[in-house]
């Protein structure tokens, strides 16, 4: 329905399931009557089609609402659906088929305008990245802020919609209520992610596959590179453990919410290379022989363009950035968990690779090096093994704080496992390449180291173990 200021309303009354039933009786009555398939009547209404097409064109450009503009389209499909079904309606099935693709244009310009105020000009404040306060119920003190100097009037801003999910009323019902419960998890995503997902979620049966994917591409690249940049804020306010278990969360959901799509996110992207120009330009006005007219390939304007001008292309696969990006964040959480569970252990290890290699695979060097010295050697395992279970306890409860799923704790916890064992057993071999009564290494020295060793694996597989079958 148009109003008298030419706004687009949607009519949702439970006479909907009407309209296509008295389609169709107007058509039967219609194609009874020779005089509707009269050239100058079909002409006549052809006319009337395109005015009322103009007419609803100007109610579409003032929409913003991206679920109205969506509705708009699902209708309409519908609509030319039915008009297509008798020779008497293909003016009007026309005149919405051009009214349809208006509202898709509208709808990939609105949602281009929302992903790059809330995704690629996202500037987060500390609430947005109040991580793991979000996961333990604290609520945000600020909004997010989009600088934007040109905001249309008419258009909500992203701070309003923000504190209006904020202060949703179902996000502090019964704590026992499913959908309460998913919309606190919701809630706890990185606003550029949910954004993204939010958008795409809308516009996915509406527009074109091949004009859906080249959006999702975009947005997914811009989504990876918000995040990366948010865990580098995390690092700084809350630590190591926090910023990579926030990448790696966030990563996991964006790649298990883009899966139901089935789209490849891969393009090929040319740009215009102009390297070569001066040299072709200085051959071209150098060339005192050059040929202007010449209709053939020699002719000196096709060759400065074919030397001065060359097109490069390169291949853009989000999905396959993801995965790596991914990879490398999963990477990042092995290295610095397990780095941070063998404590002085890890700095004992580097040690002593760092003294093999300056003495060119020698040991004399390691054997002579003070932090060698039995006593101190056996004072870093004791300390480590002394520290490991708090530490264990807590890289426990942050796994179990950022990632909900027990099979993906395990999988994470398996190689971090596996290089702290590799680490004890280079530490032991270091330690045995030591010989009896040198730098105090005397006898019994060694048994103690290796029963520390020992116990200080015994413990990280027994508690990994136990932990993991929580």
């Amino acid at each position: 329905i148009i109003n008298n200021n030419n706004n687009i309303i949607i009519n949702n009354n439970n006479n909907n399931n009407k309209v296509p039933a008295a389609a169709t009786l107007a058509s039967q009555i219609l194609s009874e009557d020779s005089t509707f398939r009269d050239a100058e009547f079909q002409s006549m209404l052809g006319g009337l089609c395109s005015s009322l097409h103009r007419t609803i064109r100007r109610g579409l450009v003032s929409i913003l609402d991206l679920d109205v503009l969506c509705q708009v389209v699902s209708v309409l499909r519908e609509e030319r659906s039915v008009a297509n079904k008798s020779p008497t309606t293909m003016a009007a099935a026309r005149a919405v088929s051009g009214v349809i693709q208006d509202a898709q244009e509208r709808l990939i310009f609105c949602a281009n305008t929302a992903l790059h105020k809330e995704v690629v000009r996202f500037k987060p404040t500390p609430a947005d990245l109040n991580y793991p306060g979000k996961f333990l119920g604290e609520k945000p003190k600020a909004a997010i802020v989009i600088e934007d100097d040109k905001r249309d009037s008419k258009e909500p801003s992203s701070t309003e919609e923000r504190k209006e999910e904020v202060n949703d009323p179902s996000a502090t019902s019964d704590p026992n209520d499913a959908v309460a419960a998913q919309l606190r998890v919701y809630e706890s995503w990185f606003p550029p992610m949910r954004s993204v997902l939010r958008i795409l979620s809308k516009i996915f049966r509406v527009v074109e596959p091949r004009v859906f994917e080249d959006i999702a591409l975009q947005s997914v690249q811009s989504c990876t590179k918000s995040l990366k940049e948010g865990s580098i804020y995390i690092l700084r306010a809350s630590g190591q453990i926090h910023a990579d278990l926030f990448l790696v969360k966030h990563l996991l959901i964006l790649r298990e919410q883009l899966s139901p799509f089935d789209i490849q996110l891969r393009s090929v992207e040319r740009q215009l290379d102009f390297s070569e120009a001066g040299k072709a330009v200085s051959r071209f006005l150098a060339n005192r022989n050059r040929r202007l007219f010449s209709m053939s390939t020699e002719n000196a304007l096709i060759t400065l363009l074919r030397e001065g001008v060359s097109v490069q292309e390169s291949s853009v696969d989000s999905k396959r950035d993801l995965e790596d990006c991914l990879r490398s964040a999963c990477n990042d959480f092995i290295e610095h968990t397990s780095s941070s569970l063998l404590g002085p252990i890890a700095i004992f290890v580097d040690q002593c690779k760092n003294a093999v290699g300056s003495g060119s695979g020698s040991t004399d060097v390691l054997i002579k090096a003070p932090f060698m010295n039995a006593v101190l050697v056996k004072g870093v395992f004791s300390k480590a093994l002394e520290n490991l279970e708090g530490a264990l306890e807590n890289v426990s409860k942050q796994m179990h704080l950022y990632l909900e799923n027990t099979a993906t704790q395990s999988i994470l916890m398996k190689p971090v496992v596996r290089k702290m064992t590799r680490s004890l057993e280079e530490a032991r071999r270091f330690v045995g390449e030591v010989p009896d009564g040198a730098n105090n290494w005397e006898e019994g020295a060694k048994e103690e180291v290796l029963k520390l060793s020992e116990a200080f694996e015994t413990k990280v597989k027994s508690t990994t173990s136990k932990h993991g079958t929580r």
